[in-house]
C-alpha cells in the first residue's frame, strides 16, 4: 500500500509545475520533498529559533516541526510576486488546538525556485 501511495505522489509531482509541487508537498507536509527546494543558504525559522543545514537537516527540522504539532491543515492566505524574482506566500498552519502562520519567501531562477526563508510563528 505504501509503495501505491509514493508511486501516486511521483505521478503528481512529475506534472506539476515546481511551485505547485512545493505548495502540494506543504499542504501533505512532506519534509523530504520540500527540502529539495532549499539550498545551504536556505533558513527554516521556526518560533524566531533559526535553522540551516543541508537538505537532509532541513528536511529533518520540517518532520519534527510537523510530528510535534499535530497540524492537520494547510492554507495559504496571500501569494504574490516582487522585484527580483522574489515570490512570497502568506499561509497557516493549523493543528487541533494551535495556529501557525507562514511565511516563505522564495527566490526564482529559471522557473526553479529556492526557499530563501520558511518562517513559521505559532499565534498561541
Amino acid at each position: 500500500m505504501a509503495k501505491v501511495f509514493v508511486f501516486i505522489l511521483i505521478i503528481i509531482f512529475a506534472g506539476q509545475d515546481p511551485l505547485d509541487n512545493l505548495i502540494l508537498s506543504l499542504e501533505i507536509k512532506n519534509g523530504e520533498e520540500i527540502s529539495k527546494y532549499f539550498n545551504s543558504e536556505s533558513e527554516i525559522i521556526i518560533n524566531n529559533e533559526i535553522h540551516k543545514g543541508n537538505k537532509y537537516q532541513q528536511s529533518k527540522t520540517l518532520d519534527n516541526f510537523y510530528n510535534d504539532n499535530n497540524i492537520n491543515k494547510f492554507n495559504i492566505i496571500h501569494r504574490g510576486d516582487s522585484e527580483n524574482n522574489i515570490i512570497y506566500i502568506l499561509a497557516e498552519y493549523s493543528s487541533n488546538s494551535d495556529l501557525y502562520k507562514i511565511l516563505l519567501i522564495l527566490k526564482n531562477k529559471n522557473n526553479s525556485y529556492i526557499i530563501e526563508k520558511f518562517k513559521i510563528d505559532s499565534t498561541s
